[in-house]
Order: C-alpha cells, then structure tokens, then sequence
C-alpha cells in the first residue's frame, strides 16, 4: 500500500494534473482504507504503465453531449476512469440538489475501480448515490459459452445522519476475476460454483477458470443484473456493450470506451426534513430485530466499514 501523498508525487511525475492525481490517490487510498485491496494502490502500476504508452488523455475535455432536466449524457474523453467517474458523480449530485434526482450516462470511459468509492461521495453530501458500469466480458450469457457480458459492478451508498452509511458495493459476478489470480498464487483449488472451463464444465482449477467463464452471482438472477447494467450504462450512453468493451490490462492503448450510469437522490428534497428520523429508524430497526443465535444483524457494508476503522489513515 502506498501513501496519498507519494501516489500523487508518482502520478504528477507521469504527467497527471496536481488536481486530477489528488482525485486517483483519494479513490485507490479509499478503496485500500475500506479492504478493496483489488482496487487499490496496488493496481497503481497498471495505471502507470496505460500512462506511459499513452492509453489515457491526460488533458481531457469533459463535454455534455445531451441534457434535459432529468439527465446528462457526458463525454468521458478517455480520461482515468476515476477521474472521469468522479466529475460525472459530482455533475449528479450538484443537479440533484436542485432537482432532487439526477442521471447522468457516460461514455468513452476507462474502469473507474472501487464502485463504492463514487457512491459514498454522494453520501457524504447528503445524497443517495448509485452508480454503475459495464466491463469487459468475463460471462456467458446463461447456457452459452461465448463472453459476451462483464462482471459489471454496482453500488449505492446510503447516508444515514449522524451514523455510519449504509454500503451496497458487488459485482454481477459470483466472485471478481482478480480473485481467481489470488487462488492460484496461493496454490488454492476455487470454491465449487465460480468458473467454468472452455467447454463449460464446472471447474476449481484457477487457471481453467482465468481461461474460462467466470459464473454470474445467483445464477439467472446475476445473469439479468449483469445485462441489464450493460444496457444502460452501455448501450443507452453511447458507450461499448457485450464483447465490444475494451481491456485495461491489455496492450491497447485506446479508450475502453466503457459505459457509466449514476443517479443521485436528494432525499431531503424529495421526501423532506423528515428523512433522517425514518432512515435511522430503518437501520435501527433492522439492526434491533431478532437474531440467529449465536450470530447478530448485521446491515449491507458494515464489514468494509469495519475494516476502515481498523486502519490508520493514509494522509
């Protein structure tokens, strides 16, 4: 793990903005902060290395191509990905306070990382975030063999005043594919249900599995969520859908051309000064019910949040 202000040194010295590489640090030092170690300062090297053959437009020019008052479409200009990300979130959010919800879809985009990251900045202004994007594909769709569909992620964060928020962070996928390469450098077999072989045969074998089809989250139900963000995050916003997305680690150094969709609810504006009364009885609720014995009631992210007050900060 490195430190923010060593990440921001490093990117500065590739020729990234003071602004921009303050933006990457806070998004791959909050992931590592949170325990999304796959998404954090370890995956800093890949950025540097799409830097340096010239994979991402340093400078870019964040344009909307569409806008009503309901929605934005912008332009990601082949930007980082979590730069990009971060101003199309922030696009939501300053709308939604206006209008109480806001979408924006973007297009021309690089993978924007820790889907949480951009939700829980939302979050921290008093909004409901939810964002979403596709990916490059990793899944079949149900009985075929062919990767058409990424493990496309979503999350929304949702804050719950004076008290932690309310974290829903995942992939569509049963298990990320960063994982499989961590099976294999531990010389582990995968769990039963995560892969499948060339031919479609379930396997445990990492490298069948880096190989092969990575298996949606629930079966069907993962398969329709992983599609159906595809859509909107893709095909609605202009962007590259199914096997069309471009690879991060890859030698191709154009634009990805990945899919965002994110909207942004004001919940203040939209149900009132009443919402921080109903939403910590919510969570209250929730957390007071009757648990299994032995075990407690536990509310989405609370492992993550967990983690983060473990660890010492990177600033």
């Amino acid at each position: 793990m490195m430190e923010y202000k060593k990440i921001i040194s490093v990117l500065q010295k590739y020729g990234v903005s003071v602004e921009d590489a303050q933006t990457v640090a806070d998004c791959l030092c909050t992931a590592d902060q949170y325990g999304v170690l796959s998404h954090g300062t370890a995956v800093l090297p890949s950025h540097l290395e799409r830097i340096r053959r010239g994979g991402y437009n340093l400078k870019p020019n964040f344009k909307v191509i569409r806008e009503t008052v309901s929605f934005s479409l912008i332009d990601g200009d082949n930007a980082m990905g979590p730069i990009s990300a971060t101003y199309c979130m922030n696009h939501a959010i300053k709308k939604a306070k206006e209008a109480g919800v806001y979408t924006v879809f973007s297009r021309n985009n690089n993978t924007f990382g820790p889907a949480f990251y951009y939700s829980l900045k939302a979050a921290e202004k008093g909004c409901i975030g939810f964002i979403c994007s596709n990916s490059p594909a990793q899944m079949a769709p149900m009985g075929g063999l062919e990767k058409l569909l990424g493990t496309n992620p979503f999350a929304a964060v949702i804050p719950v005043p004076e008290e932690d928020p309310i974290i829903i962070d995942m992939a569509t996928s049963v298990a990320a594919k960063s994982k499989f390469k961590e099976y294999k450098e531990l010389g582990k077999n995968l769990p039963i249900g995560w892969a499948l072989d060339k031919e479609g045969i379930p396997t445990t074998d990492p490298d069948q599995g880096i190989n092969g089809l990575v298996l949606p989250m629930a079966g069907f139900k993962g398969y329709a969520l992983s599609l159906l963000i595809d859509v909107i995050s893709g095909v609605i916003s202009g962007a590259a859908y199914l096997d069309k997305v471009g690879r991060f680690y890859s030698d191709d150094d154009s634009s990805m051309n990945v899919g965002f969709y994110i909207t942004v609810i004001d919940p203040v504006v939209v149900c009132g000064e009443e919402y921080a009364k109903e939403i910590k009885a919510y969570a209250h609720r929730i957390k007071k019910s009757d648990p299994i014995e032995g075990q407690k009631v536990v509310l989405p992210g609370e492992d993550r949040l967990s983690y983060f007050k473990k660890m010492e900060t990177f600033r």
